[in-house]
């Protein structure tokens, strides 16, 4: 057996009982929404008294949001992963698709992402690092010409509704026999239904985009 410090045991007991709250936290928030929590449901959902909570977390909105940065980074690096290549549609075809695994794989902490925040709440970097990620393959779409219908921010709402459609329905509906292919049969509908078909779009200047998605990767 490994033989451990007097430091080393603080430092993994704190780490268990720091999992055990945010596990708890998740759990409630879940549940009943941001509206819903309060540190006194957590208390009894964890059995960690609120001075406890309170010595791992300054406040109610920094446990949340220690959270949500903690879930939403295993999003960011499922999406930091994905091969990119020149053609943008491809690359958001790509990223679509490891967001909707990452739903599909993990519906608690997808359900998480998806709750309404407050006004008032801090920026999640993980969340807005996911965000970055999936903009700037639209966005190049988008300045190219490449959209048959609508404007940029309906392809982006018309794709995150196909994505929550799909990770939600599989979450609450577990007795249907979906189909194995359903998820990139409806990417690609999104697809072809809100771009110029691939043998008119226009080329417009590649080295433009690449000097841009550089300079975006390093801010």
């Amino acid at each position: 057996m490994a033989f451990q410090t007097a430091a080393e045991r603080r430092s993994q007991t704190r780490a268990d009982t720091r999992k055990v709250i945010l596990d708890a936290t998740e759990a409630l928030l879940v549940e009943a929404g941001h509206a819903g929590f309060s540190v006194r449901k957590l208390v009894d959902r964890c059995g960690f008294s609120a001075p406890t909570i309170y010595a791992h977390f300054k406040d109610k909105d920094g446990l949340i949001d220690a959270l949500l940065e903690q879930r939403l980074t295993l999003l960011a690096v499922d999406l930091q992963r994905v091969p990119l290549v020149d053609d943008p549609v491809e690359n958001l075809r790509a990223l679509t698709r490891a967001f909707a695994v990452f739903g599909l794989r993990n519906p608690t902490h997808y359900q998480l992402l998806m709750q309404a925040r407050e006004e008032h709440s801090s920026v999640i970097e993980s969340a807005e690092e996911a965000r970055r990620l999936m903009e700037i393959p639209a966005e190049m779409i988008a300045e190219r010409g490449w959209l048959a219908l609508g404007e940029l921010e309906d392809f982006r709402q018309a794709i995150w509704t196909m994505v929550h459609g799909i990770v939600s329905l599989r979450a609450l509906r577990a007795d249907v026999e979906w189909q194995e292919d359903l998820l990139d049969q409806c990417i690609e509908g999104i697809f072809r239904g809100w771009l110029v078909p691939k043998e008119k779009r226009q080329v417009q200047p590649v080295q433009e985009d690449r000097a841009r998605t550089a300079e975006e990767q390093v801010k």
